[in-house]
């Protein structure tokens, strides 16, 4: 069978993967936000191997080389330096623009600079810091210094560049400062508090969700209701009031998007027993589901199915009971009972979730129903507020953070990272990306700091390669945060404000907004505020929704009774300051 013809996605996607492979990842970022959302879901990804772009460029040059020492009869012939396909003269590394920061002793060797470098913007006395890439010499120059004769010979029978080289070690751990980053424009961040106009609402905003794929759709709720809001373009978004309780015995526990944002399920709770009500794109009603014995805590729709997981907990004892939307049964399969509170449930793949509760996290196998296959106890009764997953070339990993102990832990890898914060954590958020050996998470804590941290799965080493902090006022505890879609950019958010960082290069936000003053209300952050029917109060990590739309370019957050909607616009990384701007566009909620 003869090879695909060769299409730019082609050649976008080896590029693409040159630049990952290299630790350009600021400039990969760049050209899939350009060319493809996602690239690892192209049918020829899998087959791509590691470095697959220099390799092939070797072929072309040995090919070339072989082209042109022929003649038309296929005689073999001399050929001159001039023959060769870079020409004569090699590439040398002083011909390379150097990515050093200003100031940088440029009469100092590449090697002096690496170790006086510090990691990340501070180097810790008595410690060794590592040459990092920017002072090895680039694939490019190593490409063709490697195709001129008289050079040594790094392929293999195949042509293959060898993988023999010895990968550079991932940067020690930053414990002490901020990330100062790679500047690649200088670092001048934009605070914008243009005025809008907010309308309160009787009960707190606890969600905020932007339908899949759609970045003019968004759902909001609280325990008293349930609207969806149709933005279009400069006119004033539109909202369509789905559920309105005023005050009783009933109220919105959970809503929650399907994979292809067709459908929304919104569970309410009455008196101890659950109800899910399924709503199209337009907020009108299209399904009523056999109703749950329980109060229904959390569901969570398949990524890649119709399946959606519905779980009824209480203090003592919980039930996941799966509903196939697809299949329309008439009563839910029999629920997998467990003996423990679960918080939160994260699906890993087509066939499995896991669930946290107070010491353990639970792997469980999906198919027509839920079965438990694996426990996996932590050495005391930690409470496991934050549970996220990934399926990675080395097989599912699930990621779990306790908020009162501050700790991390891995249960699938058995890694703990104990003391991940010194104050409470308040969120945690696994950084989308390619199936690798390595995934990157974020954490977040009250003491107004993001962590950005790296994990090897196989060595079971984890470094924390960033520290972002939300600023020095006491009410900028960092609520939450997370990754937009293609992970370029993290945000994070307080009571007041929110910050964007850049993932590759760190350092200071790139963009941020903060509250006028009239929109934040003077709460005692340490006041508990009661919740409907045992559900989570305001001051639980479900009442500060902070979410991305499809295209990243948008955020929503839910800031006590209100919603903001920041439009982001993301710089070019060579263009001038000043940094990417927040637009606010309001959402009028009324109640």
């Amino acid at each position: 069978m003869a090879q695909p013809d060769l299409t730019s996605h082609h050649v976008n996607y080896l590029i693409w993967r040159y630049l990952q492979e290299s630790g350009h990842g600021d400039a990969a970022v760049s050209l899939q936000r350009a060319w493809y959302p996602d690239p690892q879901t192209l049918p020829f990804a899998p087959y791509i191997k590691t470095h697959a772009l220099v390799s092939l460029v070797q072929k072309g040059l040995q090919y070339h080389e072989l082209e042109t020492s022929l003649d038309k009869e296929g005689n073999r012939i001399t050929i001159s330096p001039s023959d060769y396909f870079f020409g004569p003269e090699r590439l040398e590394n002083g011909l390379v623009g150097s990515r050093e920061p200003v100031g940088t002793d440029q009469s100092a060797s590449p090697s002096q600079v690496a170790r006086d470098r510090p990691v990340n913007g501070h180097a810790e006395p008595g410690r060794q810091i590592r040459k990092d890439d920017d002072s090895d010499e680039s694939m490019e120059d190593k490409a063709q210094t490697e195709s001129q004769p008289g050079s040594p010979n790094p392929m293999d029978g195949d042509g293959d560049v060898s993988m023999a080289e010895e990968i550079p070690e991932p940067p020690v751990t930053l414990e002490n400062g901020d990330s100062s980053g790679i500047q690649i424009a200088p670092a001048k961040t934009v605070d914008l508090t243009p005025d809008t106009a907010l309308l309160d609402v009787e009960n707190h905003v606890s969600q905020a969700l932007w339908r899949p794929r759609d970045p003019t759709t968004v759902v909001v709720a609280g325990h008293e209701f349930c609207s969806l809001w149709k933005l279009s373009g400069s006119a004033e978004p539109v909202e369509k009031k789905i559920v309105e309780y005023k005050k009783g015995n009933t109220a919105v526990s959970n809503v929650t998007w399907d994979a292809i944002g067709e459908k929304l399920a919104v569970a309410t709770s009455t008196n101890e027993k659950g109800t899910i009500t399924m709503y199209n794109t337009n907020g009108d009603a299209v399904d009523l589901l056999p109703e749950i014995p329980r109060i229904i805590t959390g569901l969570h729709w398949s990524d890649v199915s119709s399946q959606l997981v519905v779980v009824g907990s209480n203090d003592n004892i919980s039930e996941l009971a799966l509903w196939d939307d697809d299949r329309r049964p008439d009563a839910f399969p029999p629920a997998q009972v467990i003996q423990d509170h679960i918080y939160t449930v994260s699906w890993c793949g087509r066939n499995q979730i896991f669930a946290s509760g107070e010491g353990a996290i639970y792997q469980c196998e999906v198919d027509q129903s839920i079965r438990l296959l694996n426990t996996f106890s932590s050495r005391d009764k930690t409470t496991w507020d934050f549970l996220q997953c990934a399926q990675t070339a080395l097989g599912p990993v699930a990621l779990a953070a306790s908020g009162p102990a501050s700790s991390i832990w891995i249960p699938t890898h058995q890694i703990s990272i104990p003391n991940a914060h010194p104050e409470q954590i308040t969120g945690l958020e696994i950084r989308p990306q390619s199936n690798s050996q390595r995934i990157s998470f974020a954490s977040f804590s009250q003491g107004g700091k993001a962590k950005v941290w790296q994990v090897d799965l196989e060595t079971r080493d984890y470094h924390c390669i960033h520290q972002f902090s939300l600023g020095p006022s006491p009410s900028n505890n960092a609520l939450t945060g997370c990754f937009s879609p293609d992970g370029y950019a993290l945000a994070a958010a307080s009571k007041d404000r929110i910050c964007i960082w850049n993932v590759e290069r760190g350092g200071e936000p790139i963009s941020t907004w903060t509250a006028p003053q009239t929109e934040v209300k003077k709460e005692d952050p340490d006041r508990p505020l009661n919740g409907h029917n045992g559900l989570p109060t305001p001051d639980s990590p479900s009442y500060w929704p902070l979410a991305w739309d499809a295209d990243g370019k948008r955020l929503a957050y839910g800031l006590n009774k209100k919603v903001q909607s920041l439009k982001w616009i993301p710089r070019p990384v060579d263009a001038p300051s000043p940094v990417p701007r927040l637009t606010n566009i309001p959402f009028r909620l009324q109640s």
